[in-house]
């Protein structure tokens, strides 16, 4: 009789073993692996910008640049705020703002190889220190995150015997921005502003 009880006792306690092994089992394949994580919501199949890039008016504020040298001329300058991200180490090639309206096109113009002519006017940038960043004997002007610059450009008086040019309510500029990322791919920005809020 004590081998009976002994034998159906080891039976039970076989059994619940192997109740209790099943339901591990069946919880640990539930959860996800740290591959399966990583490929899952939680994680953008392809890199994404931090943020939109922004551009703001900020007005006339300050004599920065004349427009054919990145120096002052005694003329306030017009005032661009320009924010841009970055989401890997990259290196800003050029930047322009354009107006094209009512017949008029102009273009000021930011490249950092000093080697390389601007087909237009020259716009001075500024970082987000306040320091300018000059063109340089270079490939480029390194950015990595979210990145502030100040951008200015002067308004034109008959400049090259023609072109006249005053900032106005209501008048639209198209910014690009060029660059190409430390591995080698090639990037653009752009954005525009309308000149809505205007403060001479």
């Amino acid at each position: 009789m004590k081998i009976l009880k002994t034998i159906a006792l080891m039976v039970i306690i076989f059994a619940l073993m192997g109740c209790g092994a099943a339901k591990v089992k069946t919880t640990a394949s539930t959860m996800p692996t740290e591959s399966q994580t990583s490929q899952g919501q939680d994680a953008p199949a392809d890199p994404t910008p931090l943020t939109t890039v922004s551009l703001q008016w900020i007005g006339l504020d300050k004599d920065q640049v004349s427009p054919n040298d990145l120096k002052a001329d005694g003329q306030p300058d017009g005032h661009f705020h320009l924010t841009v991200p970055f989401n890997q180490s990259s290196a800003v090639k050029s930047i322009w703002i354009r107006y094209s309206e009512f017949g008029n096109s102009f273009k000021w113009g930011w490249i950092y190889n000093k080697n390389l002519l601007i087909d237009g006017y020259k716009m001075a940038v500024f970082d987000s220190l306040g320091n300018q960043i000059l063109p340089q004997n270079d490939n480029g002007y390194r950015v990595d995150g979210l990145t502030d610059f100040d951008l200015y450009v002067s308004e034109l008086n008959n400049e090259n015997g023609r072109d006249t040019f005053k900032f106005e309510k209501n008048q639209t500029f198209n910014l690009e921005l060029d660059y190409v990322t430390q591995g080698n791919q090639v990037g653009q920005y752009t954005t525009s502003v309308q000149l809505t809020d205007f403060n001479k």
